[in-house]
């Protein structure tokens, strides 16, 4: 019911603060364990995905602010699994894993931070891993204009927001190859999928993909 009652809220102050494109809605799988994955650019980048897809979703969400008291209280409400950056945070990953055996669409942000400037940084394997211990289907999604949101709250300026949603895939395991060359193969798929989505000037360390 919290979560269902914020992403009214959002949607409204969604529409408030930013004009938005979503294609590829028709590309969310309706059941079944899902892994989102998108680059991140804003604060406001899962705030979009938890309004703009039919899903119900779940997200990895930096460990500082559950020491928020509100965010954090809603944080721990909704399920929100919270993870400590800069490490391999085992306990937050074996949660996704089982969310995803659960049946539950996880969101992540492969490159783990906002990136500085709208340019796709390096991404982590983590969603890799679990996309392949799992079975889970992938999605990726692309944004574009997101940095502008913060800008709008500030200026009353609308800025033109796109979310492109790419075809739904499952990676497939490779026999007979390491596993750290399987799981940064996998990585270099799931973000090559992401940065076709976007303008090339905008790939940054993905645009030879």
């Amino acid at each position: 019911m919290l979560y269902s009652f914020l992403r009214v809220g959002f949607w409204i102050f969604t529409h408030l603060i930013c004009r938005y494109r979503v294609r590829g809605l028709e590309n969310v799988p309706a059941t079944g364990p899902l892994l989102i994955v998108a680059n991140h650019l804003s604060w406001y980048d899962p705030i979009l995905l938890g309004v703009l897809l039919p899903r119900r979703i779940w997200f990895f969400t930096k460990a500082e602010i559950f020491r928020w008291p509100i965010a954090g209280w809603v944080c721990r409400a909704t399920g929100q699994i919270p993870v400590h950056r800069g490490s391999s945070d085992r306990a937050a990953l074996e949660k996704g894993l089982e969310y995803l055996h659960e049946g539950k669409a996880l969101a992540v942000f492969p490159e783990g931070t906002v990136a500085r400037k709208e340019q796709m940084i390096a991404a982590h394997t983590g969603a890799a891993m679990m996309a392949l211990r799992t079975g889970a289907t992938v999605l990726p999604i692309a944004h574009t204009g997101t940095r502008r949101i913060l800008r709008s709250l500030r200026t009353l300026w609308f800025p033109r927001v796109d979310i492109q949603i790419g075809t739904p895939f499952v990676p497939a395991i490779s026999e007979g190859v390491a596993r750290k060359v399987e799981l940064k193969a996998v990585t270099q798929e799931i973000m090559g999928r992401i940065a076709e989505m976007i303008p090339p000037e905008s790939r940054g360390v993905y645009t030879s993909l």
